[in-house]
């Protein structure tokens, strides 16, 4: 019989990471940045609870993980949900998952397109916090955890250690989304953003016409409506919502809230406010999905033609 012990956290938040360019150093190590929902398990009393960090739980939306709840009670798991396609993350796969509601739906995408759940830090053991513990310490324990469970759709993010420059550019070569680098000797913090974890990401830029605005009160905007130039023809290429600071916020206003037009220019199924042509900008993304729309953009740079 185990001995008497605190239940665990309810919600634990990730710990979690700051932009980074990619580097080299001996004291941290360098794991594949993984394109999936990121995700805690909790096991305990026999049964375990998959929770994102918006803290939604998610159990119920993969069966596939059932055998999680055979791990060591008091265990808490942080990693990613993701689906896997010719051994890489395939985003568009786990949003069908995720967008599953019924029992029947959720079963059948579960047999069809079953995801995996890349685990890289351990912060409860035997319901002990290992939170204090250095992530290479923790990454030990997981290590022997997941070897033990012997199930492939529980995966160890494997990691290595100071060769970030070269890591990141395989990464980039293999079309994963980049790389996190990680200090050894740090600590879990819950919901931090410290230089101990640095995302380095993959990403691609163009140029788009601002053809409108999502507006936000009488004078300011949400987002920018974008379109670009798609084999010859100009069509909607979605939103972008950050990369504003206030000289640029201010500098927008005042061009978008004096250029309005009565109907957009291309088609656009994006309700808001038009703009006549001439606004332009840089954007960087990840990719663009298959409805055309820049997946994660990011404003860049203003540019004014006329």
């Amino acid at each position: 019989m185990l001995p008497p012990h605190e239940p665990l956290p309810r919600f634990i938040p990730p710990m979690l990471s700051v932009p980074h360019e990619a580097f080299d150093s001996p004291d941290y190590l360098f794991e594949i940045k993984w394109d999936g929902t990121r995700s805690l398990v909790f096991i305990e009393d026999g049964e375990y609870r998959l929770v994102n960090r918006r803290r939604i739980d998610m159990t119920d939306r993969y069966p596939e993980f059932a055998f999680m709840a055979r791990l060591p009670a008091g265990t808490v798991l942080d990693g990613e949900v993701v689906v896997l396609q010719g051994g890489r993350p395939h985003f568009p796969l786990l949003e069908s998952r995720e967008q599953a509601r019924s029992p029947l739906k959720i079963r059948t995408k579960a047999r069809a397109t079953p995801a995996t759940y890349i685990v890289f830090d351990l912060l409860y053991a035997g319901f002990m916090s290992w939170m204090t513990r250095p992530l290479v310490e923790r990454r030990l324990l997981l290590d022997a955890l997941v070897r033990e469970a012997n199930n492939p759709l529980l995966v160890f993010s494997d990691a290595v250690v100071g060769q970030g420059k070269a890591f990141f550019e395989q990464a980039c070569r293999e079309d994963l989304e980049g790389v996190i680098a990680k200090r050894m000797n740090s600590p879990y913090l819950p919901g931090k953003r410290t230089d101990a974890w640095y995302k380095i990401k993959r990403q691609a830029q163009l140029i788009c016409a601002i053809i409108g605005f999502l507006p936000s009160g009488k004078d300011d905007f949400r987002s920018l409506i974008l379109a670009t130039d798609d084999d010859g023809k100009l069509s909607c290429c979605g939103k972008v919502g950050t990369g504003f600071d206030g000289a640029m916020r201010r500098q927008l206003n005042e061009l978008l809230w004096s250029n309005l037009r009565p109907k957009p220019i291309v088609p656009c199924k994006i309700k808001g406010k038009w703009l006549e042509p001439g606004l332009f900008c840089r954007v960087s993304f990840m990719e663009r999905t298959s409805g055309g729309d820049l997946r994660a953009p990011a404003f860049k740079e203003l540019i004014v033609r006329k």
